[in-house]
């Protein structure tokens, strides 16, 4: 059981934490290069799931010069995050929440608590996401892409005055590193990551397969 009184403030992950988005992310990274060979775009992909949390300019940047070796490639990175922003742009809109998130969100609301998104997405696109939605109002502030999580967590924490504890959950390896480097306490939401091997690096104790299980105890 989470002791909400013991934590001053929160950061949540967007993608797999607050949106059932995860799948609709990695399908865009295939969509998203129609006119390259499928194999390598299916082990780009696999690249994508075992990063969660960078930034699709990184991975996109990867693709062509690191898994393609091009020299000038920014004109194909260029094309590949449009049509990656195009394809994602309406579902991150029309998406499910993740279980008992909204209504956790909404509690810590009501109980005054600081709160704040960490995400690999990008900024703008993400904070217009949220007014879509009609969420951004639960947030001090929404943090994105192109900074990387450790960079925005860290804005978090210099905001903080000393003491402080705060919770991080997340559903990545570069969430949980984050949230480490900062002293900040992890929790995984495991069911809807593609983080594979988070169950081997996250104590179970700090493991929820939802936010049902804290909204229930």
């Amino acid at each position: 059981m989470i002791n909400i009184d013991k934590y001053d403030f929160f950061i949540f992950d967007c993608d797999g934490v607050i949106l059932d988005s995860n799948k609709l992310k990695s399908n865009a990274f295939t969509e998203a290069l129609p006119e390259e060979p499928p194999d390598l775009v299916a082990d780009f992909v696999e690249y994508h799931k075992e990063n969660g949390g960078i930034s699709r300019y990184q991975k996109f940047r990867y693709y062509f010069e690191g898994m393609k070796k091009q020299v000038d490639a920014e004109a194909n990175i260029e094309k590949a995050l449009n049509n990656f922003a195009a394809i994602v742009s309406q579902g991150l809109i029309s998406c499910n929440y993740i279980p008992g998130a909204l209504e956790f969100i909404e509690n810590l609301l009501k109980l005054n608590k600081r709160m704040f998104v960490v995400s690999g997405s990008d900024e703008n696109e993400l904070i217009q996401v949220f007014i879509k939605r009609g969420i951004d109002h639960y947030f001090e502030k929404i943090y994105g892409s192109p900074a990387n999580k450790a960079e925005n967590t860290g804005k978090v924490v210099s905001n903080m005055k000393k003491p402080i504890i705060g919770l991080f959950f997340g559903d990545s390896k570069s969430d949980y590193e984050a949230a480490n480097f900062f002293g900040i306490d992890f929790v995984f939401v495991k069911d809807y990551s593609e983080w594979e091997n988070g169950l081997e690096i996250v104590d179970h104790k700090n493991t929820i397969n939802s936010f049902e299980k804290i909204l229930l105890t």
